[in-house]
């Protein structure tokens, strides 16, 4: 009888459990699956891109129940915008998708097995995770949020001083507070619930002065009139698809497809079928040069792995000096920006050094032709170019410049619209600026008047005392001298909401030896630290506009 009692009482408790969750998320996992047995692989040395080619299928480690990232609805179909992209890049290919459940609990293993051939699994990208799994570009942007009641004043995280957040328990929320209190300074005591219902029902009835979860978690529980999102965010969270730690042929594979897929414009429309309320942002999948016009192939990739014959890591834990190339010192006569460009190097270079603990080496001469050849262990500031995606690793963007346009500070000046029948200057110096100005206007089937600037210090005369120009079109990175030296007085152009402010994008990052993934996840932890110290914006205020500084850091993800 007593069996029996028992019995009786395991099968209720189930439903007696669900009742008492109601309508809003929890942390409860999804029912694990039985591990599909994983396929032993020619040898560590070989990428997953090789049996993808042997099978003529990829397999997609998932999770069936995040969405707007994946669920498997009542169809049996998965749906979502990772299984999305994964269904992109797998046409793209020329293989079959095959997609396996995984679990937050089971996903790390089943990547490292060889289980699945990369995660789609609602990653958020974490430097405690580059241990196992290399993260390919972020497709997605999140952040940690903190949701208020209406009536409650607050309009930034620092007036939540001696006030009490709540978390639901085992959530990255947890851990957020705890790390946005140490670096702000802010203290606050935190609560924890078993649920997001109860939290927020703690939150309506006054228990706690604010829930702190991901942004898309709270925007399904918000309620209009009586909770709000503060703008101000605790910490980013960019999404990423993960391979195999030292897959690189498989991480540029995918990286490849993601900008292939956005240049198309794929990336959009998947991003606007699962997020309808809002339009992927336009920076955020950084395109390198040399993408071409057709979509890469797994043919197109080698299938070892090589790893380097010594680690840099070696190399300076001997002492010896970290060799770094992209510093060489510039003429006397250089132009401003050219100047600000090579401080922005030179002061990057040196912080990464001090936070290496490290004597820093310049090195002269071509700076990939040295980092692929051995003979330097960094290069600063390179265009990251698919030319050159076999024989270096090039870092996520850390600074961005291109074409802008600057008017006076009161002008109604927007675009290339708003120029009809009027002065636009360009720099003589700059080839093919009056010919792309030209082309730009003729798009819009406006005429322009076009003025050539002789000299970067006479953008603000011309603009600001002359008056002889409407607006200047050029490199952001000239346009800066006269920004900050007229602040107040002149300002950059839009284009329009919405619009991408940018007439085109030259991304500048990091380049380091290929497949060195020690050494890579040092320097991603340090490009970390700087990140959530301010140390990184500081640096590239000079060289960039400030409001698309914290956008630019979103992605790198360190």
């Amino acid at each position: 009888m007593l069996t029996l009692l028992l019995a009786l009482l395991l099968l209720l408790l189930p439903a007696a459990a669900q009742a008492q969750l109601g309508p809003v998320p929890t942390l409860v996992p999804p029912t694990p699956v039985p591990w599909p047995a994983a396929i032993e692989l020619a040898g560590p040395q070989e990428s997953a891109v090789a049996r993808i080619m042997r099978d003529g299928r990829v397999r997609v480690g998932i999770l069936f129940n995040a969405p707007p990232f994946a669920l498997l609805n009542i169809r049996g179909e998965l749906a979502g915008m990772e299984a999305d992209i994964a269904r992109s890049m797998g046409e793209s290919w020329g293989v079959d998708v095959d997609f396996l459940q995984v679990t937050r609990q089971s996903a790390s293993e089943m990547l490292r097995s060889g289980a699945v051939d990369f995660l789609a699994a609602a990653l958020v990208q974490r430097q405690d995770e580059r241990r196992i799994m290399e993260f390919c570009q972020s497709h997605y942007r999140g952040a940690q949020a903190l949701l208020l009641r209406q009536d409650d004043e607050a309009s930034a995280l620092v007036e939540m001083n001696g006030r009490v957040l709540g978390v639901v328990a085992g959530a990255r929320a947890e851990n957020v507070v705890t790390r946005w209190q140490m670096r702000s300074g802010v203290r606050v005591s935190v609560q924890r619930y078993y649920t997001l219902d109860r939290a927020r029902q703690a939150l309506l009835e006054g228990e706690i002065d604010g829930l702190v979860d991901s942004r898309l978690t709270l925007r399904d529980i918000l309620l209009p009139g009586e909770l709000r999102l503060l703008d101000e965010v605790l910490e980013q969270e960019p999404h990423a698809l993960a391979v195999r730690q030292g897959d690189s042929a498989l991480r540029d594979l995918i990286n490849r497809s993601l900008q292939f897929l956005t240049a198309s414009g794929r990336m959009a429309e998947i991003h606007d079928a699962n997020f309808p309320d809002s339009r992927l942002p336009h920076d955020q999948i950084a395109i390198w040069a040399g993408l071409g016009e057709t979509a890469p192939q797994l043919a197109d990739y080698s299938i070892s792995m090589p790893a380097p014959t010594e680690s840099v890591v070696a190399r300076l834990e001997q002492r010896l000096a970290l060799r770094v190339a992209g510093l060489e010192p510039l003429p006397p006569d250089a132009a401003a920006s050219e100047q600000r460009l090579a401080g922005w190097r030179n002061t990057l270079a040196q912080q990464l050094a001090v936070r290496l603990g490290v004597i820093l080496q310049p090195v002269p001469g071509s700076p990939l032709e040295l980092l692929a050849a051995g003979e330097a262990d960094l290069a600063i500031g390179v265009l990251p170019d698919w030319s050159w995606a076999n024989r270096v690793d090039f870092s996520a963007p850390l600074m961005l410049h291109g074409e802008r346009m600057l008017v006076p500070a009161d002008s109604d000046i927007n675009n290339y619209r708003g120029l009809r029948n009027k002065w636009l200057g360009v720099l003589a110096n700059e080839p093919g600026s009056e010919d792309r100005a030209l082309a730009l206007a003729e798009s819009v089937n406006v005429a322009i008047e076009v003025f050539k600037v002789s000299r970067d210090q006479d953008i603000s005369w011309h603009l600001t005392v002359e008056g002889d120009v409407d607006a200047v079109f050029a490199d952001s990175l000239r346009l800066m001298e006269p920004l900050l030296a007229r602040s107040g007085w002149l300002k950059l152009t839009t284009r329009c909401q919405g619009c991408d402010p940018w007439y085109s994008r030259v991304w500048r990052s990091l380049a380091q030896p290929k497949n060195d993934y020690e050494f890579r996840r040092q320097v991603d932890a340090v490009l970390q630290g700087m990140v959530l110290d301010g140390t990184l914006a500081q640096l590239l205020a000079p060289v960039m506009p400030e409001q698309d500084i914290p956008q630019l850091l979103l992605q790198t993800g360190f």
